[in-house]
């Protein structure tokens, strides 16, 4: 395995030029936190936007370069939102504590349902720690919780600092792993975490060289990733790798091929506790929103159907090839590693594994599966 000490760390990391606090934020300790952490930069305290209506903030402040420090008022932790049942979905949690990032994806399926155009950070830390207290309190329930849905688990955590304390408290969890998903290498806070890491997988988002030079904005390089990933699990943490969404265009064996043996460059297969697979797929009303932000890409140009969730997907011919190659380029260097997809059929998992999960809770113990065999290893 190589990794690389000349990495910059620092790459894809969000230092807004303004800074917005809700007025009732403003007091709290991680407001306080963030602001010492930066500096010429204009903080200008307001009232939250009534009815969600950042329309008038959004044209004096730039969202690209600004921070909403905020009180989040509903719940933190929700069902990851896999809607059709014809699609299996892994019942996955999702620890709901910012929103947006910098990295600025082509495909991110955020453009077309936040109505919050600034990278938010929610800053009432103590009612989530509650909120998870009384969750996972329940009996014989076990629990895999990630940060990265709604923004990147890392982005910006040079100026949270949250990691650290999110691991501080899942490592106390018997009955709950916690996932840290990104696209950047900004890693300095987990590999200096002073005390026992407990379960916490660190998980990178895969796609092929050429899609992220041209669909992945400001994200870190393959390589880089790979890297930081290599070094996290040096330091002991698990590894997970997100393949979503697979694109299909010219050349797409070739980098595909090209990632995955970058992958086992850096790791071995008993390193990666669980590798996703998607294909792209969007909600018919982000087709314009993309083309407004992203005017260069042409991913939505391609054979798309609609699927019984409402989302344009592949035809399930470009699916399968996707699918089929990928599969078969991971277990030729890991036959050990466990691939799952994400928002798939039925079809589709007996055809390319030759199972399927009879439904969403079986799915969903087969990760947890993982979890308990990884558990004390």
């Amino acid at each position: 395995m190589n990794s690389s000490p000349e990495l910059d760390w620092q790459r894809s990391v969000f230092y807004p030029a303004t800074v917005l606090v809700e007025e009732a934020a403003a007091d709290y300790p991680l407001t306080r936190s963030i602001l010492s952490r930066l500096k010429n930069t204009q903080v200008v305290t307001v009232k939250r936007p009534a009815g969600d209506d950042f329309s008038s903030l959004s044209r004096l402040y730039s969202p690209r370069t600004t921070l909403f420090l905020a009180l989040h008022r509903g719940r933190f932790l929700k069902a990851c939102p896999g809607t059709a049942e014809s699609y299996r979905c892994c019942l996955y949690q999702i620890l709901h504590l910012g929103l947006g990032c910098n990295i600025g994806c082509s495909y991110c399926v955020l453009q077309g349902y936040l109505n919050n155009p600034f990278i938010t950070q929610f800053v009432n830390l103590d009612d989530a720690f509650a909120e998870l207290d009384e969750e996972l309190a329940k009996p014989g329930v076990f629990y895999r919780i990630g940060t990265g849905e709604f923004t990147d688990s890392l982005f910006m955590d040079p100026l949270t600092n949250l990691a650290p304390r999110l691991i501080d408290y899942f490592g106390g969890c018997k009955n709950a792993i916690l996932e840290l998903k990104t696209k950047s290498v900004a890693i300095s806070s987990l590999l200096d975490y002073p005390g026992e890491i407990g379960e916490t997988v660190v998980s990178w988002s895969l796609n092929a060289p050429a899609v992220t030079a041209r669909e992945e904005g400001l994200a870190a390089s393959i390589e880089e990733r790979l890297q930081a990933a290599a070094r996290c699990r040096e330091r002991g943490f698990r590894i997970g790798l997100h393949f979503d969404p697979l694109l299909y265009f010219p050349g797409w064996e070739e980098g595909y091929r090209q990632t995955v043996a970058e992958i086992f460059k850096y790791l071995k297969g008993s390193d990666i506790i669980w590798i996703s697979i998607g294909a792209f797929r969007f909600m018919p009303q982000v087709k314009e929103v993309l083309r407004e932000n992203h005017c260069q890409s042409n991913i939505t140009a391609g054979e798309f159907i609609r699927g019984l969730d409402g989302k344009q997907r592949y035809f399930s011919a470009i699916r399968r090839r996707l699918y089929r190659f990928l599969v078969d380029e991971i277990k030729s260097y890991a036959p050990e590693v466990f691939i799952y997809f994400c928002m798939e059929d039925q079809y589709l998992w007996q055809d390319t594994f030759g199972y399927a999960p009879a439904d969403n809770i079986e799915l969903g113990h087969w990760l947890d599966k993982c979890c308990y065999r990884y558990a004390g290893s």
